[in-house]
């Protein structure tokens, strides 16, 4: 007698559980990010982390692998949208604007609201670099995604309006500096300057440098 054939098990995929698994993760990238804030990198653990979140500190190994990944987890939850919609209608919207300097500007915006949300979070990466190989590494990394994304968005959105000689990777590097993370702190923190007037100066730079606006 032939041997009946089980067909093979089908992966069972249940939208609620995974909805629920997400929102674990939100709570228990909060936690994190008002742990670290609260006490640095070296001062916050994983079981503080889990027992701030209710969670066991299983859940943030097998979900995060660990401190490392809280620390990069929190720092992609710290966007200037709440959503990935958020963000691409932001995008669809910088590209449907009929002038170039009205494009680099809502770029520009863009990068100041997430200096603002990112500022305590690059602060604790810096001062954790000093200890932690990881942290120095995750800077960098932060930094090489920063410069290619900018740049990449130099190329869609005024590429063809930039000063003549600026190529487009110049373009990209004077951007990535002049908001970068570090010149931010020194304005808004170590110079007390209002993020407001922060935006509206590298705004005005970045028109004058990058598409020669005005000059």
């Amino acid at each position: 007698m032939a041997r009946e054939v089980k067909s093979p098990r089908r992966s069972y995929h249940s939208p609620l559980r995974a909805n629920q698994a997400e929102q674990t993760r939100r709570k228990v990238l909060e936690s994190a990010r008002r742990l670290f804030v609260e006490n640095g990198y070296a001062g916050t653990t994983v079981a503080s982390v889990a027992n701030d979140a209710g969670v066991s500190p299983e859940t943030i190994y097998l979900s995060l692998g660990g401190k490392r990944g809280l620390l990069e987890g929190v720092m992609e939850i710290t966007g200037p949208h709440d959503s990935a919609e958020d963000d691409e209608e932001w995008w669809a919207m910088v590209a449907g604007l009929t002038k170039s300097t009205e494009r680099l500007d809502k770029m520009v915006e863009y990068s100041c609201r997430i200096l603002a949300r990112t500022q305590a979070i690059h602060a604790i990466i810096r001062g954790a670099s000093d200890n932690e190989p990881f942290a120095a590494d995750f800077g960098r990394r932060l930094i090489a995604e920063r410069l290619a994304n900018q740049t990449e968005r130099i190329r869609r959105f005024i590429a063809d309006d930039l000063r003549p000689g600026l190529s487009i990777p110049e373009a990209g590097q004077k951007y990535c500096a002049l908001t970068s993370p570090e010149l931010y702190y020194v304005l808004t923190v170590e110079l007390g300057w209002i993020p407001e007037k922060h935006r509206k100066w590298v705004t005005e730079l970045m028109r004058v440098d990058l598409l020669g606006a005005g000059s």
